[in-house]
C-alpha cells in the first residue's frame, strides 16, 4: 500500500468541433429549419432593362434598402436574461448548454490506508433547435448554476458527493411555456473512507440532455469518470460542441477531489460545475 504523495496529472482536453454534424443533421430536419427571408428576396416588379441601364445601381440601392429591414443578429448568454425578439423577425435558432456537476470530495485517509478519490460530474446537456416567435415579444433565458463540489472527508471519513448542474432554460414570457431545456450534469460520488482497506473511489456523475418543443437536435453532455485510490481523481465530463465555441469551463463537469493519500490525511474537495450558457441568432 502507498501512501506517497503521487502528483496528479490531467489528461489534455481535445474537442472534435462537431459543427459540420450538427449542420448536417440539421439539414435533415424538417423545412423549419429555414429562418426568415430578408425581404430583398420578396416577390415584386423588377427593374427593365432599360432602367438599368440608365442607372445600373438603382435595383441593388432598392435591394440594400429591403435587406436592412431585417437584420441578422446573434446573442449570447452567460447569466440570466431576457431576449426581445428584433421586429420583423419571426424564426430563431436556440443552441443551449445546461451546466455541469459538481465532482465528488476525496474520502480521508486511516493510519494505514488511503481513501478514495471522488469521482468527477458529468457536463449539461445540450439542445438546438428552431422557435417560431412574436417579433417584439419578450422571452427568458434562464442559465443553470454549476453543481457545487463535495467536501472532502476527515481522517477515516468518506467524502460528499457533488451536487447536480442546474438547467438552461428558454421560455416565452407572455405564457410561461418553457420551449427548450438542456439539463445539467449529475454531481460525483464521494470517495470511500481508508479503514482497514483502502476506500473506494467514487462513482462518476451523468451528462444531462437536451430537449425542446419543436423539432431539433439533442445531445448528451459527457458523463464523467469513476475515482480511483488516493489521487487519481475522477474527472469531469465533456460538454457537446455547437456553432459557436463555448466560453472556458462552460457546461463542463468538475474533476473529483483527491482522496488522502498520508497516514490520517484529510481528503480533499472536488471542483464545481461549470456553468450553462446559450446562443440565439436570427
Amino acid at each position: 500500500m502507498n501512501l506517497n504523495a503521487q502528483k496528479v496529472s490531467r489528461r489534455p482536453r481535445t474537442r472534435s468541433r462537431l459543427l459540420l454534424v450538427s449542420i448536417a443533421a440539421a439539414a435533415a430536419l424538417s423545412g423549419q429549419l429555414v429562418a426568415t427571408a430578408p425581404a430583398a428576396f420578396a416577390d415584386g416588379p423588377k427593374p427593365s432593362a432599360q432602367d438599368q441601364q440608365r442607372n445600373p445601381d438603382k435595383g441593388k440601392d432598392d435591394q440594400k434598402k429591403k435587406a436592412a429591414q431585417f437584420p441578422h443578429g446573434l446573442r449570447q448568454f452567460t447569466t440570466d436574461n431576457t431576449f426581445t425578439v428584433p421586429a420583423g423577425v419571426t424564426t430563431v435558432f436556440v443552441q443551449a448548454w445546461g451546466a455541469g456537476g459538481g465532482g465528488g470530495g476525496g474520502g480521508g485517509a486511516s493510519a494505514t490506508n488511503s481513501g478514495g478519490a471522488g469521482g468527477g460530474g458529468g457536463a449539461g446537456g445540450f439542445t438546438w433547435c428552431v422557435l417560431n416567435v412574436r417579433p417584439l415579444a419578450d422571452y427568458g433565458v434562464d442559465i443553470g448554476g454549476g453543481g457545487s463540489a463535495g467536501s472532502g472527508g476527515p481522517a477515516g471519513a468518506p467524502g460528499t458527493s457533488g451536487n447536480p448542474g442546474e438547467p438552461t432554460t428558454v421560455v416565452a414570457t407572455a405564457t410561461n411555456t418553457t420551449l427548450a431545456t438542456a439539463t445539467g450534469g449529475g454531481g460525483g460520488g464521494g470517495g470511500g473512507a481508508g479503514t482497514t482497506s483502502p476506500g473506494a473511489g467514487g462513482a462518476r456523475g451523468t451528462g444531462g440532455n437536451g430537449s425542446c418543443t419543436t423539432t431539433s437536435v439533442n445531445r448528451a453532455g459527457g458523463a464523467g469518470t469513476n475515482g480511483g485510490i488516493g489521487t487519481t481523481v475522477g474527472e469531469g465530463g465533456t460538454p457537446a460542441d455547437g456553432i459557436v465555441e463555448l466560453p472556458p469551463g462552460a457546461a463542463e463537469g468538475g474533476d473529483g477531489g483527491a482522496g488522502g493519500n498520508a497516514a490520517n490525511q484529510a481528503g480533499s474537495p472536488g471542483q464545481s460545475g461549470g456553468a450553462g450558457y446559450a446562443v440565439i441568432w436570427w
